[in-house]
């Protein structure tokens, strides 16, 4: 008969992390003080095999081990959230007990956003929130309009229940078409001492929710709180766990939303939507259009970026000027600072432009952020536009401008071709390396048609030439 061997562990109350020996610091979640002795189960002394899997003591039942080919595959059925853009970030609308984790900063919009998914929603909906009353809930409900519609007021369920077995039973219960939990950070087990927001409740909520998602097949979408370097608060796990993670963002100057795929276990990831905050909610947005000003001036060119599948047309602006303070800067607002110093260094060297002695500022107009090698040549085009007091009405420039002053070709030029037409441009430059690039020819039928003169441009001398006040073209069309 073996002998058994009593043990101790120390257990972190903060994240559950087993240590063999007691330390003042917890070595998974790094808090301080957390460490508490508790017995583990007797292991069979000698046995290797009980060192090994013996700890866990589980005993009853095992899940039965099914050959790959036995095994039938799962029908994908997916549900619409009534928001085609929503849809398109999630892959096609909400997939049957899915697990979808929506994150962003405070007074983004995520409340609203779950709200406006109610509106549009056309099934049984429950609504759980923890962090303020159903009456303010209702509030905000009516201002965006769902109780116009008596069916949509009756299809939505507000609770202000917390307790994390409760919300479960219920859902796996009643089966409603999607639950929603705002935030993860407010549910609790009872009887339980992690508190709310802690590592350990987080790992909790999201272990039930999870289970509850798949037994049940039910849709559960939780908002998360962010921490102040813009992560999702709590351990990574929690991102690892479910299987949809979105950050709901806004632009520098707060007029938009963003809504982007980081995670997606059944769809693409990067896609985007937009969205617009008013008085009556979020109105969603096909794009970003760029402010277009029938009368153009110096150091403003067109360009265009892509977010996800979406091509997106923004306004580079440019501003040269002769240095009166000494050292000369470069200053950049929704541009990289960085590829600024280096393009107006690309220029300098090749052009023999005296740029030098100029401060030289940049900007994406609307408020923008972006960090995309195809803006490089719209930048470089800009900054001489504005060096030379050349008028450039109606420019566009799609290129990545490298340090011997190649400009090489982007990805879907097509495409950006195609937003820069819409948009109203008349004069297009691309990289000369793009001639072999096939084009849509839809897309270049409809450039013909507008009058869309393609100009190749192998590097910056090139672009130097067609940078003048003999190369204006019409200004774009209003938006």
């Amino acid at each position: 008969m073996s002998k058994k061997k009593n043990r101790s562990i120390f257990v972190c109350r903060e994240c559950h992390a087993e240590h063999a020996h007691w330390g003042g610091k917890c070595d998974s979640c790094g808090a301080w003080n957390t460490l508490e002795e508790q017995q583990a189960a007797p292991l069979a002394h000698g046995t290797a095999t009980a060192k090994k899997a013996g700890s866990s003591g589980v005993r009853g039942r095992l899940e039965p081990l099914e050959p790959l080919s036995a095994i039938g595959a799962a029908e994908e059925s997916r549900s619409s959230s009534g928001i085609p853009d929503l849809d398109l970030v999630l892959g096609g609308g909400l997939v049957a007990g899915s697990f979808v984790l929506i994150g962003g900063e405070p007074g983004v919009g995520k409340s609203t956003l779950l709200l406006e998914i109610a509106r549009s929603f056309s099934h049984k909906m429950y609504y759980f929130i923890g962090y303020e009353s159903v009456q303010l809930v209702a509030l905000r409900a009516r201002r965006l309009g769902l109780e116009d519609d008596a069916k949509k007021g009756e299809r939505l369920f507000i609770s202000r229940e917390t307790d994390l077995e409760s919300i479960c039973t219920r859902i796996s219960r009643e089966r409603p078409a999607v639950a929603v939990i705002d935030s993860i950070q407010t549910v609790y087990g009872a009887g339980r001492d992690a508190l709310p927001g802690s590592v350990a409740q987080l790992k909790e909520a999201a272990m039930m929710l999870l289970e509850t998602a798949k037994t049940s097949r039910v849709p559960v979408i939780v908002s998360g709180h962010i921490t102040k370097d813009g992560a999702i608060a709590g351990p990574r796990l929690l991102e690892h766990m479910v299987d949809t993670v979105l950050y709901f963002e806004s632009d520098r100057l707060n007029h938009y939303r963003m809504l982007r795929a980081i995670k997606n276990r059944f769809g693409p990831v990067g896609e985007a939507a937009f969205f617009e905050m008013y008085a009556g909610g979020l109105r969603a947005l096909e794009g970003l259009r760029p402010t277009v000003i029938h009368d153009s001036a110096p150091g403003r060119v067109y360009s265009v970026i892509l977010e996800g599948s979406r091509p997106i047309g923004v306004e580079v602006q440019s501003l040269v000027s002769r240095s009166a303070y000494g050292q000369c800067r470069r200053m950049a607002e929704g541009l990289d600072n960085r590829r600024l110093v280096l393009l107006a260094a690309v220029l300098e060297k090749y052009l023999k432009a005296r740029l030098a002695e100029c401060d030289i500022f940049a900007n994406l107009a609307g408020g923008l952020t972006a960090d995309e090698p195809a803006l490089d040549l719209a930048l470089c085009a800009a900054i001489l536009s504005s060096y030379q007091e050349a008028d450039l009405a109606g420019l566009g420039c799609v290129g990545e401008v490298g340090l011997s002053g190649e400009v090489r070709p982007v990805a879907r030029l097509d495409e950006r071709i195609a937003e820069l037409t819409r948009l109203g441009c008349r004069r297009i430059l691309v990289p000369a390396r793009a001639r072999g690039v096939k084009m849509d020819p839809n897309i270049a039928k409809s450039a013909d048609a507008a009058g869309v003169e393609l100009i190749e441009i192998p590097d910056v001398a090139t672009l130097a030439r067609h940078i003048g006040p003999d190369n204006r073209g019409a200004a774009p069309a209003r938006g």
